[in-house]
């Protein structure tokens, strides 16, 4: 299951560092392509304008000074039609118009070249057989002719385009863009391409920066950069780039897996808190199981003890001397009641347990005062105490003692733990009980000087069943149900027990309870 957990795991760190970059590729071509794509655009929208304002000098100067029409045909008969003497062909026309004005009267910068237009012309005719003149001779000539039209239709886009790329190279690039046609046009690829997160951009010149320019931008700017040449001449080269800084890329790119990502995260920790929760149950249950075979062979010694003193009892009374004898019948008899409820305890107060734990509220409460209940169990105590050659302190202080609770039950805990007291510890018992009030509640401190605990075993002291192990589990009577059921009776009586400990130093218990 660990190792299962652990490939999950990993398989999952991978997909999302794998679904990052792939991210991060997607965003990096996006950009790419959107930069190029207005690098095109700032040319081609330069080069339209420069045209535009070539075609309106062509309109206001009005009728050329020279025309000169390149007639092309192309003669098709008309097959289909037998009936018909009748044959349609198309003529295809370039008309050249000069007006003798050279282009360096308007910047000297463009050179010699002249202002001409240039013009499409398309005509159909249909023609009688009788009035066609040799058709094979033309028809070479014409397609010839008409792939230089072709030609020429291309050319007639690209008019002065050469001339005028040699002259916007000497213009300032401030002049030749403005910043807000830039970011404009920046706006609208990155929209289109749904990449919706700030930037900001600069155009360089030979590696310094130029007037062109968003409001924030420096050139140490922060984020992600990416660029690509702007205004490239005839051969391709240009002195100009444009850069484009994405300051928040890496949260826009993990925003856009963040919802996979989150789910992934949320599915894979959820995995792992049921896989750990498993395993914990299984090694608790594997714990408890443990405790619980030990408690039945503790049991099981417990019981065997007294019954076969029952039974050799049961001997002695068959025996007919001792039926003679009154004294050693009544010494058998006692002998056998002691011994059952000795057995009628244990399972009592397995029963006790039982009852408790399936009851939310099992026990009567009224009125009590702590100090009785804590007096009467130093009481039960003090023969065994002093049998120990120990002794009991009491330092009862506390001047309010009147708590809601069952004397019966609030005795027994505290026999409890005066008992564990003195089978845990070495030698003579030292035990001291004492008692305090703080905010509204009565504090019983109970201390000995005995083995005490490690930090494992006061996690699960309070647990059913559990016992310390320390070699033979009879070293020590019990039953691994004492403070199990101190616990229960302490949490019915809305109160709280904790303890302190550390080995060869002695155990202290503290118990509260509101007080009325």
């Amino acid at each position: 299951m660990i190792i299962s957990l652990a490939a999950v795991i990993v398989v999952q760190a991978y997909w999302i560092t794998s679904a990052w970059e792939n991210k991060e590729e997607e965003f990096s071509l996006a950009v790419s392509q959107s930069l190029k794509s207005v690098s095109t655009k700032v040319r081609d929208l330069e080069i339209s304008d420069y045209i535009g304002a070539y075609e309106q000098l062509i309109d206001s100067i009005g009728t050329p000074n020279e025309s000169n029409f390149t007639d092309i045909f192309l003669f098709v008969d008309n097959q289909d039609d037998i009936s018909s003497n009748l044959t349609s062909f198309y003529a295809f026309g370039i008309l050249e118009e000069d007006y003798n004005i050279s282009l360096s009267d308007i910047n000297s910068e463009l050179g010699n070249d002249k202002v001409k237009d240039y013009k499409q012309v398309k005509t159909t005719a249909i023609l009688s057989k009788d009035k066609i003149f040799n058709r094979e001779n033309r028809v070479a000539k014409s397609i010839t002719k008409l792939k230089s039209v072709e030609r020429m239709s291309i050319f007639d886009q690209e008019i002065f385009r050469s001339a005028y790329l040699d002259y916007s190279s000497t213009i300032p690039v401030h002049k030749r863009i403005r910043t807000d046609e830039l970011k404009r046009l920046l706006d609208g690829e990155f929209n289109a391409r749904n990449i919706l997160t700030f930037y900001e951009f600069g155009i360089y010149n030979n590696g310094l920066a130029t007037k062109v320019k968003s409001n924030e931008y420096i050139e140490n700017q922060e984020g992600s950069k990416y660029e690509t040449p702007i205004f490239p001449q005839d051969n391709g080269q240009t002195p100009y780039k444009l850069v484009v800084t994405f300051p928040d890329r890496d949260q826009f790119v993990f925003s856009s897996i963040l919802s996979v990502v989150g789910l992934s995260i949320f599915l894979t920790i959820f995995i792992i808190i049921v896989s750990t929760t498993a395993i914990y149950q299984i090694i608790r249950q594997k714990k408890v199981s443990e405790m619980k075979s030990d408690f039945i062979n503790n049991m099981s010694h417990e019981f065997k003890t007294p019954i076969a003193t029952i039974n050799l009892a049961l001997d002695a009374i068959s025996n007919p001397k001792t039926q003679s004898t009154k004294s050693g019948l009544l010494r058998y008899v006692k002998m056998i009641r002691e011994e059952n409820q000795r057995m009628l305890s244990q399972v009592e107060n397995v029963l006790m347990i039982s009852r408790l734990e399936k009851s939310s509220s099992p026990i009567e409460l009224s009125e009590i005062d702590i100090h009785n209940a804590v007096e009467d169990a130093m009481r039960h105590l003090d023969l065994i105490v002093k049998n120990h050659k120990g002794k009991i302190i009491s330092c009862l202080d506390a001047k309010q003692t009147i708590s809601k609770g069952n004397l019966n039950h609030f005795t027994n805990l505290m026999v409890n733990l005066l008992d564990n007291a003195v089978k845990y510890s070495k030698g003579s018992p030292q035990i001291t009980i004492s008692s305090y009030n703080e905010a509204k509640k009565i504090f019983l401190k109970i201390s000995d000087e005995g083995i005490g605990m490690d930090i494992n075993t006061q996690k699960q002291i309070f647990e059913k069943f559990f016992r310390k192990q320390s070699g033979n589990i009879h070293n020590v009577k019990g039953h691994g149900l004492g403070l199990s059921y101190v616990k229960k009776i302490i949490e019915l009586h809305d109160g709280d027990i904790k303890l302190t400990s550390k080995i060869g130093e002695g155990t202290t218990f503290i118990i509260s309870v509101p007080l009325l």
